[in-house]
């Protein structure tokens, strides 16, 4: 799945004590508009994936392409103790660390979760979105593809 070009999320959460956790996935998407709902699949193995499964929240931050530098520290484990520390981070309902800038950001509450094989999917009840205050046809979405992230704008010439 490497060659297929995938949108780049954020999934962020926050533990009993209050600390934000999160890991960058490309295994998100919408899932229903009644209820509003979004599906997102984690690793089993993943530091996130206990703390949603405790908490039942997550926020769902769609990155945009200046986000770049942001998914280099979600990508790699010896920059975890700096990934919420940017401008770009902010809270949101329930004290979910809500992403600056993001093309959205959608906090959800866990209405179902199903383990299959090495991970979870998670479903969320969307309870508030946050948009930019800037027109979403001014950002370019964040995208992976075969390996490393890309956005569309520096991919398609039309």
């Amino acid at each position: 799945m490497r060659i297929a070009p995938a949108g780049v999320s954020l999934i962020t959460a926050r533990d009993a004590d209050g600390g934000f956790h999160g890991m960058a996935v490309t295994s998100a998407t919408s899932l229903s508009m009644r209820p509003p709902s979004m599906l997102v699949a984690v690793n089993q193995s993943a530091s996130v994936h206990s703390i949603i499964s405790s908490s039942h929240r997550f926020c769902l931050n769609l990155m945009s392409e200046f986000h770049g530098d942001i998914l280099e520290r979600f990508s790699r484990s010896d920059m975890r103790t700096t990934r919420f520390i940017s401008e770009h981070w902010r809270e949101g309902p329930g004290g979910l660390p809500v992403l600056g800038g993001a093309l959205s950001s959608h906090v959800c509450s866990v209405e179902a979760a199903y383990d299959y094989g090495t991970h979870t999917i998670f479903i969320g009840r969307v309870d508030e979105v946050f948009l930019p205050e800037i027109s979403v046809g001014n950002l370019s979405p964040l995208i992976w593809l075969n390996g490393s992230c890309a956005s569309l704008a520096a991919t398609c010439k039309a």
